[in-house]
């Protein structure tokens, strides 16, 4: 059981008895429960279970575990409302002392640029890029307490706080500048592009000196083929399949990120987002005339 595997049993245990002590449990805290449940069964099943065991042997699985971690759970735990949700753990005059504390009394000074949405894409486009460095997933492939430790919880933490400023859970409102958000998303989607096509197009051969002889081996088993040419073959045909995984899993929160997006645009402008467009063409028209 790693870590994070402990944090989704944990989770979802905590969720289950904030749902369970909540007064009301109308359709909109049902469902949003469900999300909760989903995401910590998500999270669980990318790192703990026989798949998250494939994926030290197999990039294309191990890719998908990063995607789910990364970026499927965390939108999921910040759709639901999760931490808010545990409020109801605590007794009501501790949840009222707690939440006044929180909304009026709290005075924590932390400067701005530090938890900004720039900040945010910052981080996690440089967990990403950082993680996927042949000697740093070499040397966390090859010590366990790396890949346990640091770098899935380096994809959680940083995926909660990109997905804090593109999504919202009622009743909290996004505040996040359009065109901030649509960066966050777009320079995203174009970093995993660009590392996409690093990992195949851009290469002719395995970047990761760990998958070798594991591609190796089971080449070898299946067509009784020599170790070396295997190895080359099998790892770098892997390392393609997770580039694919890592182009393709991004248009499944990239597509619908930007959707949302394009509808609090209009939701801003009236409800049409051609009036929208229109005024921004009128004002990018106007400071280059």
């Amino acid at each position: 059981m790693t870590p994070l595997g402990v944090v989704a049993i944990l989770g979802t245990a905590l969720s289950l008895l904030s749902f369970l002590r909540r007064p009301s449990r109308r359709r909109r805290n049902q469902l949003q429960f469900a999300a909760s449940i989903l995401s910590w069964a998500c999270l669980w099943f990318a790192t703990s279970s026989s798949f998250a065991a494939s994926g030290m042997t197999n990039l294309a699985n191990h890719m998908i575990g990063h995607v789910i971690v990364m970026f499927l759970v965390p939108i999921g735990l910040v759709l639901s409302g999760t931490a808010r949700s545990w409020w109801w753990l605590l007794p009501v005059n501790k949840r009222r002392h707690v939440l006044r504390w929180w909304n009026i009394d709290r005075n924590l000074h932390v400067p701005k640029f530090l938890v900004s949405p720039i900040s945010a894409a910052l981080v996690l486009n440089v967990v990403m890029v950082t993680s996927h460095l042949p000697a740093v997933f070499d040397a966390s492939m090859k010590n366990r307490w790396g890949m346990d430790y640091l770098m899935e919880p380096a994809f959680l933490l940083s995926g909660l706080f990109f997905f804090h400023f593109i999504v919202t859970s009622a009743p909290r409102k996004n505040k996040v500048g359009i065109r901030l958000q649509l960066f966050m998303v777009l320079s995203t989607m174009l970093e995993m592009l660009v590392m996409a096509m690093a990992l195949s197009i851009f290469s002719n051969t395995a970047w990761y000196d760990v998958m070798k002889p594991m591609a190796g081996m089971a080449n070898m088993n299946m067509a009784g083929m020599s170790m070396p040419a295997t190895t080359l073959l099998g790892a770098f045909h892997q390392q393609q399949l997770a580039a694919g995984v890592l182009w393709v899993c991004g248009d499944f929160w990239a597509v619908p990120c930007l959707i949302v997006i394009m509808r609090r645009l209009a939701n801003r402008n009236g409800g049409s987002l051609f009036l929208a467009l229109n005024r921004g063409s009128e004002k990018l028209t106007g400071a280059s005339s």
